[in-house]
């Protein structure tokens, strides 16, 4: 079981997470501002403000159906998803205020309120300009020593300007509200507007850096742009409090743009993984019985990726008339790197397998050859076993596959083969080889390791002696209803726990050479 891959279905979990209570808290603060609305009464209020609140209002109702639409998007769970869905909620919570604002400004008896409703707005004001920030370094790429440098700076600049709105607290710097409950800018109130114009500069810097495309950097710049044209409007006009309703206008074409374009790169590369998936299983043995009219033997295998695409693969086929090739592998990694890596594997261990060698002969050769072109360094361990279905004498060779598991007298039992190194690690290795006899109604069953590593939701592993366990209990079985019945076994077992690695498994059950059967 790999660490990243538990890692990162970890963080994924922890994301739709962080989405739901995001739509959640959309939806809490929308009945908010309707109820307060209700309660208040806006008719009453100054016909600007009431268009201002109105506007508020169904901002926030927009950004509640962007919240939803994402939750409804699991397949796209990247960091875009998260820093958008940050960006989404500091902007609802900056609406919500905004209304709050309006509803309060008047009422001497809660100017107390007043500051502190007044005094979170600036605070989210900030730190709504950082997550923009932190949403353009993940959309444009932003990565050189100058941008994280820029990055940092605006992390700790954070500080500063949300202990100046906190100032308003004890002294009216930036804000104050007059004892009949009235909202009023002070002198100093362009102190509040230093972080905002640091944030910008620092964008327009990045927008400049970026190699990005140039629709990205125009939809990402209306987050500045319809906000200022915005301000230019309503400066003069109290009452329009239009800010960060046009911040949404932006959020809006940010996600209807380079969201629906992501949208549609993820609907493409799932068909090409569909292909890809295709491609590989037509590229195993799939046809079973395997040749019905070959009377010596009974096999049967299966293969279930834990990614569309796998890194496993089992391969069985004939080098002569007398001996059959069994073969199973497990690739480094998962995904599409791990199945071109596979599939060029099966192609070379067949090649060197059809010269007639060696099972370590077969394995040396393959091992040069990788190592020769292997920049990603990846490997792959592999069981490899040469049948002579006249005598039931196999040739094996382990490298640093699991070990195999041989069924003599209908009870099955670990082959503690000598392992060598895996294919791939280094050049020049020397790998081992032994021999073993099959006689007639043995079994073979080899299996890689996303078996016996499988974990449940107590992330307790399926084990080897269970592995083995579930084989004795249907030691009579056929080799297919063997695999079916272990597969249903390591299913049961993990429950609704996700699928971390690849699970394959291949049985060989011997019947007998022509002479034996007719003996019998």
């Amino acid at each position: 079981m790999e660490k990243h891959a538990k890692k990162l279905m970890e963080q994924i979990d922890r994301q739709y997470w962080i989405i739901s209570i995001s739509f959640a808290l959309s939806c809490a603060l929308l009945v908010s501002e309707i109820a307060i609305c209700l309660h208040r009464g806006i008719l009453n209020l100054n016909t600007y403000w009431t268009f201002s609140i109105g506007a508020d209002i169904f901002c926030t109702a927009v950004c509640t159906m962007l919240s939803f639409s994402c939750l409804l998007s699991r397949k796209d769970k990247s960091k875009y998803t998260l820093t958008f869905i940050n960006l989404l909620t500091t902007n609802v919570i900056a609406l919500f205020l905004d209304v709050c604002t309006w509803i309060l400004q008047g009422w001497a008896m809660f100017r107390p309120l007043n500051i502190i409703v007044n005094v979170l707005y600036f605070m989210t004001g900030a730190l709504l300009v950082y997550m923009f920030w932190n949403y353009t370094i993940n959309v444009l790429n932003l990565d050189s020593k100058l941008m994280r440098i820029a990055d940092r700076s605006l992390r700790i600049l954070l500080i500063p300007a949300m202990l100046l709105c906190l100032v308003n607290f004890l002294y009216p710097l930036v804000f104050s509200v007059d004892i009949n409950g009235f909202y009023h800018r002070e002198n100093l109130w362009f102190l509040s507007q230093i972080y905002l114009i640091i944030g910008y500069s620092v964008f327009f810097v990045g927008l400049i850096r970026s190699k990005s495309s140039l629709k990205n950097k125009m939809i990402m710049s209306t987050f500045v742009l319809i906000p200022l044209v915005n301000q230019l409007i309503v400066k003069y006009t109290f009452g329009f409090s239009t800010q960060y309703a046009a911040v949404t206008v932006s959020i809006v074409l940010i996600y209807g743009v380079l969201f629906a374009e992501r949208e549609q790169s993820i609907i493409s590369t799932e068909k090409e993984l569909t292909l890809a998936t295709r491609i590989q299983s037509d590229m195993l043995p799939s046809t079973f019985p395997f040749m019905p009219e070959r009377q010596e033997f009974d096999i049967y295998a299966s293969m279930d990726p834990a990614k569309n695409v796998g890194g496993d693969f089992y391969d069985f086929f004939f080098i002569d008339n007398d001996h059959l090739a069994v073969v199973i592998a497990d690739v480094s990694g998962k995904g599409v790197p791990a199945a071109l890596y596979m599939m060029a594997s099966k192609i070379l261990i067949k090649n060197c397998a059809m010269t007639g060698k060696s099972p370590s002969r077969i394995l040396e050769m393959v091992n040069e050859q990788v190592c020769a072109n292997n920049r990603e360094e990846m490997f792959v361990t592999v069981w490899l076993g040469i049948i002579d279905l006249k005598s039931g004498r196999v040739a094996a060779s382990n490298a640093g596959h699991e070990y195999p598991i041989i069924s003599k007298n209908g009870k099955f039992e670990f082959l503690r083969d000598p392992h060598s190194f895996v294919i791939g690690g280094m050049e020049g290795v020397k790998y081992k080889e032994y021999e073993f006899d099959l006689q007639p109604g043995d079994k073979l069953f080899v299996y890689t390791d996303g078996a016996p590593e499988a974990e449940n939701t107590k992330a307790k592993q399926f084990g080897a002696e269970r592995l083995l366990k579930v084989l004795n209990d249907n030691s009579k079985a056929d080799p297919k209803a063997l695999i079916e019945k272990t597969h249903a076994a390591v299913e049961a077992f993990v429950d609704i726990a996700p699928q971390f690695d690849d699970i394959t498994f291949l049985c060989v059950e011997y019947k007998g050479g022509k002479n034996e059967r007719v003996n019998s």
